[in-house]
């Protein structure tokens, strides 16, 4: 009988194994890494030479943690009796802490969430962008009342984490980053910058597009005591845990050695490069599933309306992908001006609108485009924490018609107050693209619907990934997409669309 002995953060196999599930458990965690058929095959092929997979079973039979029901389902398909030896130190939880705000009542959904989670003991959880997945893992870590780190991947929601926490619960929690480095408290809130600082490791994150925590920890001291929580804390949970697949969450994962539960949420928990199993490895399965589609169905959320622009064809938009995303998005002068324009109608109907740009240049271009009399406002890395909360307020009481933001702006921003959003840039992440729509369709008193213009590209690689975009919303039956007519869409100027 083949014993799993559970740790932790591994598991490790003893007996012996028949070659051909060798295999299979090698097979089944693993993954291809992206790109590799384009490697020179001098340097990593050859009859001797690396596959091409990225490996998590060893030749010592172990592997992740989270990894843990893949081998079960392997061993029970091919009737291998085994059974698990339990390694992992018992740990004292606390009585569940009540919710002191009467205000808060949570939803049906979100209580049945945090019982799975508190049933399954470690998972992963997809709650569209707009679900309350901040009262979520509030409600969840008080529930189990132990040892806590929230890890964040931004200076927004590391505040916005502890003020709901505090105001749920009316207790203090501990906050590291952004200048913070209270570790004294049962729960804590800390940016994976800040962590990463404290093991005095270069932050390797799969996305450049976070708004880095440039606030680094330097006393030895203060390094210490966060290591020292690190290893010590008995629950995980990591926000947007997409970012689970980086190299540095994959390194606090392994440091987390008396982690005995680990959750992980977010709207997009997914990633379109083939590696998803590494975020598996730290949290385990997806035990639960709340689209955007169920929340619409459910009034949490009010049904976007994406209305797609089409953008005529330009002669010499050049070669590389760089060239075409500069000439076609970034300084198109006719693509700029339809942005603006549908910005002007927008703010015209009413609506508080927030522009998304992938390049800082693009947003002060259109910033250079507006007129004076728009009330608006750009925001990307490079301002200050302080700068960036204090522009969302203004959106947020009504001082600005207008936000062009940067890619920080794709997850972990609330604003309930906007209702209209324009894609100025391109793309094909399915994770950002949910993402941005979720910016916009959160519920609000008045508001009745969300608009969100979208455009269709006619450039090579961007009218890929139009469409790519566009099979993304289908995904959703409670979006309605309006498509421009595509047929002789290379010969015809875009028609002015009812947006409002």
């Amino acid at each position: 009988m083949i014993k799993i002995l559970l740790g932790n953060t591994s598991c490790k196999l003893i007996g012996s194994l028949p070659p051909s599930i060798l295999k299979e458990m090698d097979s089944e965690m693993s993954y291809k890494f992206p790109g590799y058929q384009y490697m020179k095959s001098n340097r990593y092929g050859g009859k001797h030479g690396w596959d091409g997979r990225f490996r998590l079973f060893s030749k010592s039979k172990t592997f992740p943690i989270g990894l843990l029901s893949r081998a079960k389902d392997i061993f029970d398909k091919n009737n291998i009796s085994y059974t698990i030896v339990d390694k992992r130190p018992d740990i004292s939880y606390g009585n569940k802490v009540k919710i002191s705000n009467k205000k808060f009542i949570p939803r049906d959904y979100q209580k049945r969430i945090v019982k799975k989670c508190f049933d399954s003991s470690s998972g992963i959880v997809r709650v569209a962008t707009g679900g309350g997945k901040t009262a979520m893992i509030a409600m969840l870590t008080a529930k189990y009342n132990v040892k806590t780190i929230i890890y964040v991947v931004g200076i927004e929601l590391l505040y916005q984490m502890k003020s709901t926490i505090e105001s749920l619960y009316d207790i203090e929690v501990g906050m590291v980053g952004g200048g913070h480095c209270d570790t004294s408290k049962k729960i804590t809130i800390m940016t994976i910058w800040s962590a990463a600082s404290a093991f005095d490791k270069k932050i390797k994150m799969i996305d450049n597009d976070l708004t880095p925590d440039n606030k680094k920890i330097n006393k030895n001291l203060k390094k210490a005591n966060i290591r020292r929580l690190v290893s010590e804390s008995e629950l995980i949970i990591i926000d947007e845990c997409q970012y689970a697949a980086s190299e540095t969450v994959q390194f606090l994962h392994k440091s987390s050695k008396a982690a005995k539960h680990r959750f992980l949420f977010s709207g997009t928990p997914w990633r379109d490069s083939g590696d998803d199993i590494l975020i598996e490895a730290v949290g385990g399965p997806k035990i639960y599933d709340m689209s955007a589609t169920r929340l619409i169905k459910k009034d949490y959320l009010v049904a976007p309306e994406i209305h797609f622009v089409s953008v005529p064809i330009m002669p010499r938009v050049g070669k590389t992908y760089h060239e075409v995303y500069t000439n076609y998005i970034v300084e198109n002068e006719d693509r700029n001006k339809l942005i603006v324009d549908a910005a002007k109608r927008l703010i015209k109907a009413g609506k508080r609108v927030l522009i998304l740009v992938v390049r800082v240049k693009h947003g002060q271009i259109l910033m250079d485009m507006l007129d004076d009399e728009i009330n608006c406002a750009s925001l990307d890395g490079s301002n200050s924490a302080s700068d960036r909360l204090g522009k969302i307020e203004q959106m947020k009481n009504g001082e600005l018609d207008l936000l062009i933001a940067s890619k920080i702006f794709d997850q972990g921003v609330d604003i309930p107050q906007l209702d209209a959003l324009i894609l100025a840039g391109s793309g094909k992440s399915s994770g950002r693209a949910l993402q941005r729509i979720g910016r916009v369709i959160r519920t609000h008193p008045g508001k009745k619907n969300a608009i969100v213009v979208d455009f269709y590209d006619n450039a090579k690689y961007l009218k890929d990934h139009s469409q790519k975009r566009i099979d993304i919303y289908k995904s959703e039956p409670g979006f309605k997409i309006k498509l421009p007519n595509l047929k002789n869409v290379k010969f015809s100027k875009p028609k002015q669309t009812n947006w409002t």
